[in-house]
């Protein structure tokens, strides 16, 4: 078996928003790492802003950046993963902490695009895209074991449509969106356009977590409950407004994965889902007609289809009655390699899980990913 993980990360560092990938009407306010007020921290200054904000209202927390002035900062210093495999300045050392790890191919994902806003100024985050694009598709140009994954402005809707094209020709196997574009659900009708190029380009779509609502974002004021609800539950709304919006029915070959939030919620939101639509379609649409659902399928008759993915992690207790639930061919793993919070040998982990079959084991960790990204040598 060659162990596919369909998500691991990559932190952004200067080289990232260099001439040779930044817009030149930007490159005089490009994002710049920064020393912070405590000894050993640093921090990206992007449009007079500090990230990661880790104290205080809207607070979140970014691996990067890892380093500052060519040395690590003092959450890096914590990691087995060296400066070159965590910011691609060295492709040999992340292959070699791959190896070690029994992992042959990883896909990858940014770190700072999980926060949102970066900037109040769509055509400077536009800039910011375009740049991350352009570094990935130009350093793992070639490369037969690190992929890469797009990211879009979504405030920018004809510069979300390029960036899809423009990602797929630099060599991305996917693109990457929050669960909510901001304050706005992911059935916004502004957002059409960018979900037709995804449907044209064949790319699939990878619903990532991340601090993507602002609305929620900013209940917060400590990292630790920011960390569980305002990061992770825009997943769970990104599937419920895609399903309920139509999204789903209006392309209905577009292939989407709900990553990293684990899977213990899927049984939740299906049932709530079922009984909603259920109470919804046949109860109250009688009362108030407007009131009736917009999607034309029952919940899980859009999971039965089979182009509705779900990430796990190897800790979730509940991984064999998802499996039993939406079937072994939807489910992927990643290793959330070089997130501090991650599990190191995970998929091996994962392999000696006694309560999941061997065949079950084989298709998370090689055939569902391999399928669902279409990796050549793999289909």
């Amino acid at each position: 078996m060659r162990v596919i993980d369909a998500d691991g990360h990559v932190e952004e560092n200067p080289i990232t928003f260099s001439d040779k990938y930044f817009d030149p009407a930007f490159r005089t306010i490009r994002p710049q790492v920064v020393p912070g007020a405590e000894e050993g921290l640093a921090y990206w200054m992007i449009d007079e802003q500090l990230f990661p904000r880790r104290v205080g209202r809207g607070c979140n927390n970014l691996g990067t950046p890892t380093s500052y002035q060519g040395k690590p900062v003092r959450h890096a210093q914590r990691k087995v993963d060296t400066l070159g495999s965590m910011e691609l300045t060295n492709l040999s050392e992340r292959l070699q902490i791959m190896d070690e790890e029994g992992i042959w191919l990883q896909v990858l994902y940014p770190t700072l695009f999980l926060a949102y806003p970066l900037s109040c100024n769509p055509a400077y985050v536009t800039a910011m895209c375009d740049a991350y694009n352009r570094w990935l598709g130009d350093i793992l140009s070639g490369q037969e074991r690190l992929k890469w994954v797009g990211v879009v402005n979504l405030d920018d809707s004809a510069a979300a449509v390029r960036q899809v094209k423009e990602s797929k020709k630099l060599g991305a196997v996917g693109m990457m969106i929050l669960g909510t574009a901001g304050d706005r659900l992911l059935d916004d009708p502004a957002l059409l356009p960018f979900y037709e190029a995804v449907a044209e380009s064949d790319l699939p779509l990878a619903v990532h977590v991340g601090w993507a609502c602002p609305a929620i974002n900013n209940l917060y004021t400590h990292i630790y409950p920011s960390g569980v609800i305002a990061f992770s539950m825009p997943v769970l709304m990104g599937m419920v407004s895609m399903m309920s919006g139509g999204i789903l029915d209006r392309f209905p070959n577009l292939r989407v994965v709900y990553l990293e939030a684990g899977c213990l919620w899927v049984h939740f939101i299906l049932e709530r889902l079922h009984h909603r639509y259920q109470h919804s379609g046949k109860n109250l649409a009688n009362v108030v007609s407007r009131t009736a659902p917009v999607q034309k399928l029952a919940p899980m008759d859009y999971v039965k289809k089979g182009n509705l993915y779900f990430s796990a992690e190897i800790e979730d207790v509940l991984l064999p009655q998802v499996l039993e639930l939406v079937g072994d061919g939807q489910i992927l793993f990643g290793s959330d390699m070089p997130h501090g919070d991650r599990e190191r040998f995970a998929a091996a982990m994962l392999r000696e899980r006694p309560d999941i079959s061997d065949s079950a084991k084989t298709k998370i960790l090689e055939s569902n990913p391999a399928r669902f990204y279409r990796l050549p040598g793999f289909c």
